[in-house]
């Protein structure tokens, strides 16, 4: 009988990491992480790449 339980218990996890809802938030965190670290990046291959989209933001300074 708890072989069962264990057995649905582990499938309950699998499904509520494969719910919409958790996906579209691990997205968006990870997108979150890419623009932040790239907006803010003072490497400059990346810093001269996007310069002229952070002064075009206006809230980023870079100088």
């Amino acid at each position: 009988m708890s072989h069962k339980f264990e057995h649905a218990n582990k499938y309950n996890v699998k499904n509520v990491f494969l719910s919409l809802p958790v996906q579209l938030t691990a997205v968006l965190f990870l997108a979150g992480i890419v623009f932040y670290t790239s907006l803010f990046s003072g490497y400059a291959p990346v810093h001269d790449s996007l310069h002229e989209l952070r002064h075009a933001l206006m809230f980023i300074p870079c100088h």
